[in-house]
């Protein structure tokens, strides 16, 4: 008799969003075609209140977040490095001088953290609600998220998000500043929510330009009011209505430490929520929502969903490099024959420089938009490109990232950047040197793709230490002059900190 084997494992996915108020986790289950959520964990650390002025983080503070994440790290055991996701939002991006948090973070979780823009949160954050909704794909929706340092609007359709603003406004910062002695007053609230409709105005004609089917709200703010006012015979929906009755009560209240009074109001909430209900109102105000409904679904969620589309080749980061392309008008066949060469070049150098999978894709993603600066100038367009990538909002791409792929822009031309220059420009001491690798294999990409195409045979690459010997047909001078002299050119730019034969 045979026995029938055994069903597979389902993979485990995971993704931790280190937010500025709280710390969640979630940890979900892939089998077959359906993702199952297995765990919520949640943690009110409340990270922006340690938040300098200066950039740096509040010891007592970095020791509380540190003592949270050592617990998530025990759930995560077990979970493979590739399907976990640590994301960093708004503190994080504005913790200048907290490296050492940052790597304190990395090693009591044991994954590395992914710090993203405003606009990629905004962007994990709708995918996130779209995916906890009964699925439309022709739904307009306005999605409003109050975090912790930040609030993120936006406006989609479907699973696609189309308008996607990060506001520095968030219920920690904004309670910490504006009702900094404790006091709820009528003039404190109307001052932040008259900045937070200034933030939003630009913006408000797109907004309605898009227009909605519903509003949905998510995470603690928007949580805790809509809890409110359903204890308080106010409906299952937020309105306007609802809004001015919450905002009397804690006007009347009149006092953040009185605010437990306020039933269904939890006590943790009670210490940052008066910023956020003034930020929920001024939204309502300029966009004239009428009645908004709550999701779930938050940014770890869309973290996990994300993660999965690149598991399964479905990665957003490809869709923004082909949209890099068509944006500066990219030679987009030339590109394609450089990455290429790149990754031929790269298989010769993965096992003596040490490299993985990682590292190609960095130098994919280089070779593919090398040329995007010559949309601006000609001259200097590596600097130009190398600006576009650091400071663009490119959707799925990290900042770690983004200022990764912009050094390597960098480095395609000109004298190769030193390992100590590169860590002037940002980039960590872990990531130099393979980033100055992957940048020679850049440049002869770049060079063979312009001058190789006459070759009898394609040539080879050999690599000892910093030795880098390319292998021609006999006659290859007299049939690509052109490409000697690039080569020859090569040489001198790259060196002494590597050596180029041929």
């Amino acid at each position: 008799m045979t026995l029938p084997s055994p069903s597979p494992e389902p993979a485990l996915l995971a993704a931790v969003d280190l937010g500025s108020n709280s710390f969640h986790m979630v940890v979900a289950q892939e089998w077959g075609t359906e993702l199952r959520l297995l765990d919520r964990l949640r943690e009110g650390v409340r990270l922006a209140e340690g938040l300098g002025e200066d950039g740096s983080l509040d010891p007592k503070v970095a020791s509380r977040a540190l003592e949270c994440l050592a617990r998530f790290a025990q759930r995560l055991q077990g979970v493979p490095p590739e399907r976990v996701r640590v994301i960093g939002t708004n503190t994080l991006r504005l913790a200048t001088r907290a490296e050492d948090f940052v790597a304190a973070i990395q090693k009591t979780l044991g994954f590395p953290v992914e710090i993203v823009a405003g606009r990629e949160e905004a962007r994990l954050i709708y995918l996130g609600v779209a995916h906890s909704l009964a699925v439309d794909a022709g739904e307009r929706r306005l999605v409003i998220d109050i975090g912790g340092g930040s609030t993120e609007v936006i406006a989609g359709t479907g699973f696609q998000p189309w308008i996607t603003e990060s506001l520095s406004y968030g219920c920690v910062g904004s309670t910490r500043k504006f009702f900094a002695d404790g006091r709820i007053t009528e003039a404190a609230m109307a001052a932040l929510q008259n900045r937070v409709r200034l933030a939003i105005e630009p913006s408000l004609g797109d907004y309605f330009r898009h227009g909605w089917d519903q509003a949905i709200g998510s995470s603690g703010t928007i949580k805790a009011v809509l809890r409110i006012l359903g204890e308080n015979g106010l409906g299952s929906r937020i309105t306007p209505t609802g809004l001015e009755w919450l905002r009397e009560q804690v006007l009347q209240l009149g006092q953040i430490s009185a605010l437990h009074k306020l039933r269904g109001l939890k006590a943790e909430r009670a210490a940052v929520f008066p910023g956020g209900l003034a930020i929920l109102l001024a939204l309502f105000a300029s966009l004239r929502i009428q009645e908004m409904r709550f999701s779930e679904g938050a940014l770890r969620e869309g973290a996990i969903y994300d993660l999965l589309g690149r598991i399964h080749h479905e990665d957003s980061r490809e869709l923004s490099i082909a949209n890099l392309q068509q944006r500066f008008h990219s030679q987009v066949q030339r590109n394609a024959e450089v990455t290429e060469w790149a990754v031929r070049l790269f298989a010769a150098a993965r096992h003596v420089w040490g490299l993985h999978d990682g590292h190609l894709a960095w130098l994919r993603w280089a070779a593919a938009t090398h040329d995007i600066g010559l949309d601006i100038a000609h001259s200097g367009f590596h600097k130009h490109g190398e600006y576009i990538w650091r400071n663009a909002d490119i959707a799925g791409f990290s900042r770690r990232e983004q200022n990764l792929i912009a050094c390597l822009v960098r480095c395609q031309r000109k004298k190769l950047l030193s390992l100590s220059q590169l860590q002037a420009f940002g980039v960590a001491a872990e990531d130099a040197e393979p980033l100055q690798q992957l940048a020679v294999l850049l440049r002869l990409a770049i060079v063979l793709q312009r001058g190789a195409a006459g070759l009898a045979h394609t040539p080879t690459l050999t690599i000892r230490g910093r030795t880098l010997e390319l292998r021609f047909p006999a006659d290859w001078r007299a049939v690509a002059p052109l490409l000697a002299a690039d080569l020859e050119q090569e040489q001198g730019l790259v060196g002494p900190d590597f050596q180029v034969l041929f």
